[in-house]
């Protein structure tokens, strides 16, 4: 088990893991989008996996890496008058 995967465990409420894993993915998802509405709408659709796989993800910078590309392409494909060029 991760020590994010640890600290999670520690938590007992859902919304506060949701929460905590949030503050966590924001910043990651920041530095790969660079856009803070993006960034947001990016989050989102990540939270919505479970927490075990979103601990795997953000362990992983390359998995999370991917998997933020792969979100933010269906994004843009439902909004694409929302992205920057």
């Amino acid at each position: 088990m991760s020590s994010l995967a640890s600290e999670l465990a520690s938590i007992s409420s859902p919304e506060q893991q949701k929460e905590f894993l949030g503050n966590k993915l924001f910043p990651l998802v920041l530095e790969r989008v660079k856009h803070p509405d993006i960034t947001s709408k990016v989050t989102g659709e990540l939270l919505e996996l479970d927490n075990d796989e979103l601990c795997r993800l953000i362990d992983s910078q390359d998995a999370l890496s991917a998997k933020i590309d792969e979100v933010k392409a269906e994004i843009e494909a439902c909004e694409p008058l929302s992205f920057p060029k």
